[in-house]
């Protein structure tokens, strides 16, 4: 019997997605969770869906452990998963309880009754160990009762009588995260997840998180968990743990998770010279700012083994940077891509499409800023506003109504834009088609006879379908699962449309400073498959 049962909800065999690509990472926010209530006293056991068939297996779990209370970390692309374990959960008799980003920012969508009745007691809002300390000891010292007051601890949200949320007071940041110990990653079966990795990939990769928040001001980041500041581990903590995992486990790679990596230069100099001297390099990747990347920061991570840097580009347009308060230039994009080249690290990009008062001029200067810097890998992004930033007050007069995330896939146009979501769909092909153009004219990547003649076709094709597009009214439309886009032009009967190409959706990010967490952060990529951030798509 274990008192706590910690439950990741992503069932990997029911994302189309996540099935197709083969990314699992066990959330850090959970394995941190685990390690300060064990370090509290508290018996924890973990059920981790990643692997498993159906939800059967998690009633085994509660059957097996039996717990007292049943924690389970979402995002808003598992939100339905999280809400049908936490009814199973509640069912069985045990407390409920939910943290992570999509509670925190929307506690109402688990704590509001639904026609079964309310599955879940207390939401944990916000960075979430100190808060979910002290709520065991509150409920272990009544005697796992519920009706006893928590108003007064901080951190909480809470069903009223009258049907409302109560919210509690912020709960105060972590100041040294040195204090908290290494996630337990002993309860999770690590080497399944090194296997589908290595299946699917031909490498493993493990993660790890350095810091938390970030004290930048992009207009569309939501910071519910971590806040707008950034609190940085020790070099040497952070090489500890990395030694660690290449002892124990010996990864191919490590993915370090933060949200901005290099903020502080100094500390990137004692990361480099702890990394040497515990003998803890391994390679690594990371996100960054463009505004960071100087000759010295490359060049040490560089040598601490950092093999990509993943970047927010964003768009080769200063007005939209401007708009989006990125804090970045656009020749500092330009810069980054040289100096990571030069250094040996693999770059990856991140392109948002569609923000407010973007328009032809500025998606033409993203797609030459594609051919001209050429990263080895980018990823584009339809904007998302989510609640409780400064891009979502900008449009919420114009959110059309939409279903949540069925899965992490799901790239829908919320908010009434001069164009439709078919044509921004179009221009993400049309991006990626013209970037595999210029790499293929630099001789960075190589294709037979064959296939340089279909993707000299398919450029063609595609940029009749988006200049089709852009001529027609904008609208919010949904396109359905698996459709593929297919686009009839108003002066005749020619149908733009690549057969058998189904339409690009985007993968909202899983982890950005630890799922449990959940910052609105990114996802970045690991080995060849892109990845997507989470929230704006």
């Amino acid at each position: 019997m274990s008192e706590i049962l910690l439950v990741n909800p992503l069932f990997l065999n029911q994302d189309p997605v996540e099935r197709r690509l083969v990314t699992p990472y066990f959330p850090l926010g959970l394995l941190y969770l685990a390690a300060v209530a064990r370090e509290a006293g508290y018996d924890v056991a973990i059920f981790d869906a990643m692997f498993e068939e159906n939800d059967d297996a998690f009633r085994a779990a509660l059957a097996q452990h039996r717990p007292r209370l049943v924690g389970i970390s979402a995002l808003a692309t598992v939100r339905a998963a999280a809400l049908r374990l936490a009814a199973i959960a509640k069912a069985s008799g045990a407390l409920v309880v939910l943290g992570g980003a999509d509670p925190t920012g929307r506690p109402e969508a688990y704590l509001k009754a639904n026609g079964r009745g309310r599955a879940v007691d207390i939401v944990v809002v916000g960075e979430g160990e100190q808060t979910f300390v002290a709520l065991l000891n509150r409920l272990k010292a009544a005697g796992w009762r519920l009706d006893i007051p928590l108003e007064d601890l901080p951190g909480l949200a809470l069903p009223a009588e009258d049907g409302a949320i109560h919210k509690t007071a912020d709960c105060a940041h972590i100041k040294d995260l040195d204090t908290i110990p290494f996630p337990a990653r002993d309860l999770v079966d690590l080497d399944r997840y090194q296997s589908a990795w290595r299946k699917a990939h031909g490498f493993s990769s493990l993660s790890v998180i350095a810091s938390r928040g970030c004290p930048y001001n992009c207009a569309w980041c939501q910071k519910s968990v971590f806040g707008r500041s950034s609190r940085v581990r020790s070099p040497r903590s952070v090489a500890e743990e990395m030694r660690q995992l290449k002892e124990r486990y010996n990864p191919d790679q490590i993915r370090i998770v933060d949200d901005v990596l290099g903020i502080d230069r100094r500390w990137v100099r004692a990361f480099h010279a702890a990394l040497i001297e515990l003998d803890a390099v391994i390679p690594f990747e990371a996100l960054s700012r463009v505004d960071l990347a100087d000759e010295e920061t490359i060049r040490l991570l560089s040598e601490a083994g950092c093999r990509r840097l993943a970047f927010g580009a964003e768009s080769g347009s200063q007005r939209v940077l401007d708009a989006m308060r990125k804090g970045t230039k656009v020749d500092q994009i330009y810069r980054a891509a040289e100096l990571c080249r030069r250094y040996g690290i693999e770059t990856y990009f991140y392109i948002m499409l569609g923000y407010p008062g973007e328009d032809w001029a500025d998606i033409q200067a993203t797609l030459k800023l594609l051919k001209e810097t050429r990263p080895d890998e980018f990823s584009s992004t339809v904007a998302y506003p989510l609640p409780g930033t400064e891009f979502y007050e900008q449009v919420k007069d114009r959110l059309v109504p939409a279903a949540d995330w069925e899965h992490s896939a799901e790239n829908r146009l919320l908010f009434k834009r001069p164009y439709s979501t078919r044509f921004y769909h179009w221009t993400q092909k049309l991006l990626r088609k013209e970037w595999q153009a210029a790499r293929l004219a630099h001789r960075e990547i190589a294709l037979g006879a064959a296939a340089r003649m279909r993707l000299a076709a398919s450029r063609l094709v595609t940029r009749a379908g988006v200049e089709v597009l852009r001529r027609m009214p904008g609208e919010a439309e949904l396109l359905p699962e698996g459709e593929v886009p297919r686009l009839r032009a108003r002066a005749g009967e020619h149908q733009v449309a690549e057969p058998g190409e189904a339409h690009q959706r985007l993968r909202p990010c899983a982890e950005g400073g630890g799922e449990a967490f959940g910052v609105g952060g990114r996802q970045f990529p690991v080995g060849d498959e892109p990845l997507n951030r989470l929230l704006q798509t």
